[in-house]
């Protein structure tokens, strides 16, 4: 039964996986979001620092306004997101295509300004700017859409014979610039065709309609804390196989960014964050990375044998930050039926008990912390700055189910490897 269940998964989930993980266009998506990494850190290092739980602090920044200029740097930079995601996806996806220069991304800009609404009523005013309605967490999916398809479509254009061909003569720039005026032209012009179909819509616009038909469902469906888990538990089982998680973890990239900075905004403005057990749950879910490799961490502390007291020497470390290669291709854990089960289950059952626990103690989370701080800082450390004691005795009672699941496994190894050490 195993070796049949492996052999599926060897000829049906593995080279799916892949193919998912080495598709262009989610490459660019993956790609485009962690360029945009630097933004974020740099934001929510100012929200960490206007919100220190230090009294004579908090009135410093009050007296002298700087805690309302920190809100508003962050809220501006926060809800402009989505445009810098169109760069970066854009330019992310114009390279993997084989696409030069920038007027694809500039396009692309052009073509998500077209389409959000920009008129506003102030009083009996009419204005013209953006709106965060339109910006920040509520723009992000279909600014990556809209950067892909744009940069997919102006790479048609300019291989069909509505490109401009100019002799040698002409200087590269201008004949690269004159190049892109049709298709240019063709594109803006189309964008502005559906603006003015969605008029006539229900919903008046694109953003509301995309919202209310994908995003918000979507959302929803992703950021549910028990859709994470099943998600956790399938990257568990992909591993076990051998098929890296990352191949997989793609596809929640913009849900996952999404919900960080839709937490973020309500963070700023004093709401209830609207995503908080979901980041429980993903923050144990990832705890020490996929397979819940701390608890076989743990089990190293107590190995008589000296091949794994040897093993923990190298293994323990590493996991610490989260990387746990070594571990599964090391021991290896990899495709090693004594510890399918913990491999599988652990994970998944902490970050359900998280989740229970977090819905039972409701404790206050600062989700600056989850952009402020690079993947490989350890997680306790994360959580604590997240979520105070509180959370930090979560992460470490999530170790402990780790620990649980793979001990008993452990043991019947360590003690084999023993025995064959003494023969």
């Amino acid at each position: 039964m195993f070796n049949k269940f492996k052999i599926f998964l060897s000829n049906v989930l593995g080279p799916l996986s892949s193919k998912f993980g080495n598709n262009k266009v989610i490459q660019a998506v993956v790609q485009g979001c962690i360029d945009t990494v630097p933004v974020t850190i740099g934001v929510s290092l100012i929200t960490i620092l206007i919100n220190l739980p230090i009294s004579s602090w908090k009135h410093f920044l009050l007296a002298t306004n700087i805690y309302n200029a920190g809100q508003q740097a962050t809220n501006v930079t926060l809800s402009l997101l989505p445009i810098y995601l169109i760069v970066t996806v854009s330019n992310a996806y114009s390279q993997k295509i084989g696409m030069k220069g920038m007027s694809g991304v500039v396009i692309s800009i052009a073509s998500f300004l077209i389409l959000i609404p920009s008129q506003l009523k102030v009083g009996k005013n009419t204005i013209t700017a953006l709106t965060d309605s339109y910006l920040g967490s509520k723009g992000i999916f279909l600014a990556m859409v809209v950067g892909i398809l744009i940069t997919y479509l102006y790479g048609k254009l300019m291989h069909s014979k509505l490109r401009i061909n100019l002799p040698d003569s002409v200087p590269p720039m201008v004949a690269n610039s004159l190049a892109s005026s049709i298709p240019a032209v063709v594109i803006l012009s189309s964008v502005f065709v559906i603006k003015v179909l969605f008029l006539f819509t229900s919903k008046g616009n694109l953003f509301d309609s995309f919202n209310a038909i994908i995003q918000t469902p979507l959302m929803t469906l992703g950021t549910s804390p028990a859709a994470y888990i099943l998600f956790s538990l399938i990257c568990n089982l992909l591993w076990f196989f051998g098929v890296h998680p990352a191949s997989l973890t793609g596809f929640y990239t913009p849900v996952v960014i999404s919900a960080i900075v839709a937490n973020m905004q309500a963070f700023n403005t004093g709401k209830a964050l609207p995503y908080g057990a979901f980041m429980v749950v993903y923050l144990v879910a990832n705890l020490g990375g996929f397979g819940g490799t701390l608890g076989f961490c743990c089990s190293l502390l107590l190995a008589k044998s000296k091949k794994y007291k040897e093993l923990r020497k190298v293994l323990i470390i590493p996991n610490l930050f989260n990387i746990n290669e070594p571990i599964i291709f090391g021991v290896p854990l990899v495709m090693n039926p004594v510890y399918f089960l913990p491999m599988i289950l652990s994970q998944p059952v902490a970050a359900l008990i998280g989740w229970g626990i977090y819905n039972v103690v409701k404790f206050n989370i600062n989700p600056a912390f989850q952009l402020g701080f690079p993947w490989v800082t350890p997680p306790i450390i994360t959580a604590f700055a997240e979520g105070g004691i509180i959370f930090a005795l979560i992460i470490i009672f999530a170790v402990a189910i780790h620990f649980v699941f793979y001990y008993p496994f452990f043991k019947y190894d360590d003690n084999k490897a023993f025995e064959i050490e003494n023969k």
